[in-house]
């Protein structure tokens, strides 16, 4: 065993032959042809090598300037570009969200369209039906005018006949009563008048002492009556606002100062200043406290402690003087003390010069009433019974009467020419007294002094009555201011 050679034989690799690893063969070389093979297969490796080294020169050549090109802090094209791609991406992002929102409000838009539209058409309703009720309580003052009015007729020839004691004092009571439910007819119109929008204002210049005077003589008895004194500060200012409006407001002003008055006096007068005319109608009565001063103009408010409970009326002469006054733009004005009286004032602008001759007021007559025994007076009514109460009213006080149901009954029973024509404004068949008084006028070849009397309280058909001629009485006719209107008629 030890004379045996375990060693292996070096590994020479020209030993491989085409069958394997042949220890102890000789090697040989390859044929030429296949050297060459040989040859050429090392010189591609080579080449091979030297590109793959190039390539990833290359690569860490690109990847350094790709690592400079992508950081943000410098200025390079590659940044600029990727800048520009994010930029797009965000601006991309953006306009979706944008369009999203556009989307979104388009649809709130037309959500929106469609609830103005419906509040349009509920508006439109609401103010039709506001209209509506315009027109119904215009019917229903007419139709409840005219028994009323009949009443107040009746009622004044009843207390002609009546001797001064406990029946002609109850006379005078159902005289007030149907004076409230007048006022209170009256101040429902106006409130609906004004809230409806269909009030408007005829704007002009006009002296204000008429008017002062014919509302001094209006409220002084009244005012003497409950032992109160009403002094009167005579203006020669001229004015330039709606007259009749104005009037209203300074009529419920100071028919409020005196029924809030116990005792004292109510000063009505007037302040010259800068910005226009300041009427003031000043108390002595029981005051308001501040906190309430803006809650008086609300409709059917009233200040506790009114010492005339009788005469209380209903809360709605404040809410239309405030109507009124927003209408003119004239402010009203309250300064008061609880305790020590009420200064209520609304500010007028001036005018330049009267455009329209008012009367100076309708009072007694001077010198006693005047005698209606030789007075003859036409009267045309459509309503029978207001037509009966007015004959009895006028026969009471001697007047020899002819009655009319219409203006052709007028022409075809006058026997001679009336000294004064009486005829209600709304006739039958759409006709008006202003046409009857006009066929009489024709009739007889002159004018006769002439009284419309009707239920439209407005100031354009008032002025339009006045500029023809015709004095006016609205319903439910007061007894004495026709006895007084009829005095100065024949004067």
């Amino acid at each position: 065993m030890s004379g045996i050679d375990l060693r292996l034989p070096a590994f020479d690799p020209q030993q491989i032959g085409p069958t394997g690893f042949q220890p102890g063969r000789t090697p040989c070389r390859p044929p030429a042809g296949r050297q060459d093979e040989a040859d050429k297969l090392a010189l591609k490796v080579a080449n091979l090598e030297d590109e793959l080294r190039k390539l990833r020169i290359i690569n860490d050549v690109l990847m350094d300037r790709v690592e400079r090109e992508l950081d943000p802090h410098v200025d390079t094209a590659f940044s600029r570009l990727y800048q520009a791609i994010a930029l797009e991406t965000s601006v991309s992002k953006r306009t979706e969200a944008l369009t999203g929102l556009t989307r979104r409000l388009m649809r709130e838009i037309r959500e929106r369209r469609a609830v103005e539209a419906a509040l349009q058409a509920a508006s439109a309703a609401a103010e039709q039906a506001n209209l509506g009720k315009t027109a119904f309580l215009a019917a229903a003052s007419h139709d409840l005018n005219q028994p009323l009015n009949a009443a107040r007729l009746f009622l004044g020839a009843l207390a002609e006949n009546l001797p001064p004691g406990h029946e002609r004092d109850l006379t005078g009571r159902i005289d007030s009563a149907l004076d409230a439910m007048d006022h209170m007819l009256t101040s429902l119109m106006d409130i609906s008048k004004l809230d409806a929008g269909v009030l408007q204002p005829d704007i002009a210049d006009f002296a204000l002492l008429p008017m002062q005077r014919a509302l001094f003589h209006e409220f002084e008895p009244q005012a003497a009556r409950l032992g109160l004194e009403l002094r009167l500060v005579p203006s020669g200012a001229v004015l330039r606002t709606d007259r009749h409006l104005l009037e209203r407001i300074l009529r419920n002003l100071i028919g409020n100062a005196i029924r809030y008055t116990r005792e004292g006096r109510i000063l009505f007068g007037c302040r010259r200043q800068q910005d226009g005319l300041r009427i003031d109608v000043v108390d002595t009565g029981i005051g308001i406290p501040q906190d309430k001063w803006q809650r008086i103009f609300q409709e059917f408010h009233q200040l506790g402690g009114n010492p005339r409970s009788a005469d209380k009326g209903v809360g709605l002469g404040l809410a239309i003087v405030e109507r009124i006054a927003r209408l003119l733009d004239c402010p009203v004005e309250i300064d008061s003390r609880v305790g020590s009286g009420s200064r209520f004032s609304v500010r007028v602008p001036y005018g330049v010069a009267p455009t329209e001759v008012v009367c100076a007021g309708i009072g007694p007559a001077g010198g006693g009433s005047p005698d209606f025994g030789t007075c003859m007076v036409v009267v045309i009514d459509n309503d029978p019974q207001v037509l009966d109460g007015m004959q009895s009213l006028l026969h009471s006080w001697n007047c020899s009467v002819v009655g009319a149901l219409s203006a052709e009954a007028a022409l075809a029973c006058s026997p001679r020419c009336p000294d004064i024509i009486i005829a209600d404004y709304h006739l039958d068949a759409g006709t008006y007294g202003t046409d009857a008084i006009a066929a009489l006028h024709t009739r007889f070849g002159r004018p006769v002094p002439s009284l419309i009397i009707t239920s439209d309280k407005s100031a354009h058909l008032r002025g339009q009555l006045r500029a023809g001629g015709h004095a006016v009485l609205t319903k439910p006719v007061a007894p004495a201011r026709l006895r007084a209107l009829m005095s100065h008629l024949l004067a």
